[in-house]
């Protein structure tokens, strides 16, 4: 695979924040209404969220870069679209609107195009592919979750705790069988949610989302601005405009069916 370095780096969207200062945490009491109370409502607001579309612009900082160890700087402005549970397109735009490069990802499959080089390439969707481009490590899927600030909870969650995370927050600890933390959602007074942390082995998250800059969408509070930052030290900002909730896509266009590899010249290659 190969990595994206130049201006024409990818990604979505999808950044993450773990080791900011926060105020110490307030276990709650087993009896405590808020945090049923907090997720309700929260589950309900997002429940019909399954599509995006809108401008992202983008930066990403990462230690681990390319092959010659330089780190990763990226600065783009982007196109997104983005459907659950696992379709995205990113396109890259240059000066006057210009497409620099597009990604796009079906469910199991993925497409890549760069412009400039007319370079393709697709095949089978990883769990790795947006940390090939761009160093972040999530999967495709993930990065719609927190694109669209609605992470699914999983038929087999539970809550394991809730704590008093200040300022109105409350922190909910998610978790599968054997009581395995998996994911922790703070929710505001407001029901909305402001981070996400995701456990993938270890004792601390394998990345965490922070949600900023809410303004409303077709009268649904919308996060216009993520912070990430990875455990492997990435730190990535997405800010949306232009934002639209639940678009008209067509399917085709998460495929990149009609650009085909080029052909190397005639004397070229072995």
């Amino acid at each position: 695979m190969r990595r994206i370095a130049r201006g024409t780096a990818l990604a979505l969207a999808l950044a993450l924040c773990a080791c900011q200062s926060v105020p110490p945490l307030r276990e709650l009491p087993a009896g405590d209404p808020r945090p049923g109370a907090l997720l309700a409502r929260w589950s309900a607001s997002v429940a019909d969220r399954e599509a995006l579309r809108g401008t992202a612009r983008l930066s990403v900082d990462a230690e681990e870069g390319d092959a010659a160890g330089e780190p990763l700087r990226v600065r783009s402005k982007q196109r997104i679209a983005l459907a659950r549970p696992a379709r995205l397109r990113v396109e890259v735009q240059g000066l006057l609107g210009t497409t620099l490069a597009v990604l796009a990802v079906d469910g199991g499959e993925y497409a890549f195009f760069e412009s400039d080089s007319r370079h393709f390439e697709s095949g089978p969707v990883h769990d790795f592919l947006l940390w090939d481009m761009v160093r972040l490590e999530l999967s495709p899927a993930q990065a719609v979750e927190v694109i669209l600030g609605a992470p699914l909870i999983a038929a087999d969650h539970a809550v394991l705790g809730a704590w008093d995370a200040g300022a109105g927050v409350v922190r909910i600890w998610l978790g599968g069988e054997l009581s395995r933390r998996e994911r922790a959602l703070d929710l505001d007074a407001d029901a909305r949610l402001v981070r996400l942390a995701q456990w993938e082995g270890g004792h601390e998250p394998a990345w965490v989302a922070r949600f900023e800059d809410y303004a409303l969408v077709a009268g649904a509070p919308v996060a216009h601005r993520v912070t990430l930052e990875m455990r492997s030290g990435t730190r990535a900002v997405v800010s949306l405009s232009d934002v639209e909730l639940n678009p008209t896509l067509a399917p085709d266009i998460f495929r990149l069916d009609r650009i085909a590899p080029v052909a190397a010249p005639a004397g070229e290659g072995g």
